[in-house]
Order: structure tokens, then sequence, then C-alpha cells
């Protein structure tokens, strides 16, 4: 059952996903704020009428509702997420009356969201073609990805964006002028706990509940996998003043970028079980204190209240 029905920009009755999903927590309003407000930033970069929109990460579908919602794309649109109950219900509930709009599942492995999946994030495959997208858009993924995965997944971005094409993509990064503030009570995820030299987090039992990159380093990995950053705007997370709540970065793939790279090859679906059952056997090996705070966190990884960043 969905929780309210409102009308989208086409005259077509627009669902809402009911409250069990929404792992954000927002009642209807602030839902279809938020879901035009990214909307909104996918139009003032560049998404027009007939675009090819990939969104990475596309949860219970805020951005699709958006969509829908405040402006008048009418091109294709696929969103993808590892959590399956949001993407069967915008399949369910979406699709069929904008057949435009589609969703796909990935059982990708993820710490905090989905630690039992399949898939290895450092080998993970867009559901996109090569050179396909006018328009990706990446909100709330890098903040709770580990380095390696996030180098894979922006080689996908790169992959699947049409050459010039754009990603509207969301982080939290810092250099050592704003380590005070993002490390302080005023930051809405003090960063005081120390990964490495170029990573912070906020969590010491949850690391990818919210995680933190230096500048430098988004931008190295943004070159390493051909893409330009546009354009970095901070947001407010950490308590300063910021048109959007995270930090806001604008890559683009080189229009000069003409090479169109081979479709990925068919997963091997047997090396994948057996990857995810060494993974599982990991679990089980840590301390039972460990496990049972990991089986807390997948239990718990859908409740609004322990949502994304």
């Amino acid at each position: 059952m969905t929780a309210t029905l409102v009308v989208a920009r086409s005259g077509s009755v627009l669902p809402l996903p009911p409250a069990a999903l929404r792992f954000m927590g927002e009642d209807d309003e602030r839902l279809l704020r938020v879901g035009d407000e990214l909307a909104g930033l996918l139009v003032a970069h560049g998404m027009g009428p007939d675009s090819v929109v990939l969104d990475v990460g596309c949860g219970y579908g805020r951005l699709a509702l958006g969509i829908l919602h405040s402006t008048d794309h009418r091109g294709p649109y696929l969103g993808f997420d590892i959590l399956r109950r949001q993407i069967d219900w915008c399949r369910h509930s979406i699709s069929p009356t904008f057949p435009n709009v589609q969703f796909a599942h990935l059982d990708i492995r993820n710490d905090r969201y989905n630690p039992l999946g399949v898939i290895d994030p450092t080998e993970t495959s867009f559901p996109a073609r090569s050179a396909s997208t006018d328009v990706a858009a990446v909100f709330s993924v890098f903040t709770h990805l580990y380095r390696a995965d996030i180098e894979r997944y922006l080689q996908e971005i790169r992959r699947t964006l049409r050459p010039g094409g754009v990603a509207v993509t969301t982080w939290f990064v810092f250099e050592d002028e704003r380590l005070a503030q993002i490390a302080s009570p005023a930051s809405m995820y003090p960063m005081v706990h120390v990964l490495d030299d170029e990573t912070r987090y906020s969590d010491p039992t949850d690391p990818l509940r919210a995680i933190a990159y230096r500048e430098r380093t988004m931008r190295s990995m943004a070159a390493a996998a051909g893409l330009q950053v546009e354009s970095v705007a901070l947001g407010s997370w950490a308590g300063e003043a910021g048109a959007t709540h995270q930090d806001l970065v604008i890559l683009r793939r080189f229009a000069t970028d003409t090479i169109v790279d081979p479709e990925p090859e068919a997963p091997d679906f047997g090396q994948r079980v057996s990857r995810a059952r060494r993974h599982m056997m990991a679990l089980v090996g840590r301390p039972r204190s460990r496990l049972r705070k990991q089986l807390g966190r997948m239990r718990r990884r859908l409740a609004p209240r322990r949502g994304r960043a």
C-alpha cells in the first residue's frame, strides 16, 4: 500500500513510497521537496527533456519522483540500488504508469547496507551500456563507500557517460583548513575517527555511516577514472553555509574522450557466490560481539532513523 497519491507534471497520479521503506524517515512533504531539489540540481547541470538519466543508488525513488513531479523530463531514466525491497516497490508502483522510468536491483556488497551481497563492489558493472548516458546522478553514495569501491564506481560512471556527459555527485570532502570544522560538534557527522591520512569517519563501529575524503583524494580518483572535476561546492553538513547538505561535486567525461568501451562481460555467478560465501565466513569468524553488531546493523539498515546521510 502506498502512503499518498500526488499528481506528476504530466498529470498522471504519482505514488509515494510507504513509510516502512523510507530509510531517511521523511514525511510526504519533505520527500517531495527533497526529490524536487535533487531534480533541480540535474536540470541546473544540463538535464534536458530528452536526456538519458542514470540514477546510481536510487533508493526508494526520491529523485525519480522529483523528476516526474517537478520537471518536463520525458527521456529514459534508469535507477538502480542494492536494496531489493525499495527497488521492488519502485518497479511495481512507478514503472507501470511511467514506462520510461525503470529500476534495477544489483546485489552489491556493502558493510552497512548489504553485508551479504553477492557482488564485490570493486567488480561492479552498472546496468547501462557504454557511452549511453547524458546525466548520471550519484546522491549520498560516495558518503557510504570505501575508496576502492569509489574508484570502481567512478570508472563505471566514465564508461556509461557519453563524451561530454555530466555526473552530479555528492561527497563529504575536507582539507586541513576544514578539519576542525568537520570534527566539531556543529557537524552533523563529526569526523573524529581516522582511517588513514586521506579518510575520516564519524561512527567508530560503523565507518560507512558517514565517511569523508580529502578533496585532493577525490580529485585524484576522478582523474584516474578519466573524469574532469568541473566544480566543488561545499555543503552545510559540517555546520557551514551551503546550498546543499552534502558537498556537491560536478564531474564530466571529457568531450574529446570518444572511446567506446566494450560492454562488461556477464558475471560469473559461481565465482560471485564463492566470494560471498567467503565474506560470510569472515563475518562468522569475527568475535561474537562484532558479529552481533554486524547483524544488528543489517536489521536496522532500512529503519528510518538509521538512514543514509
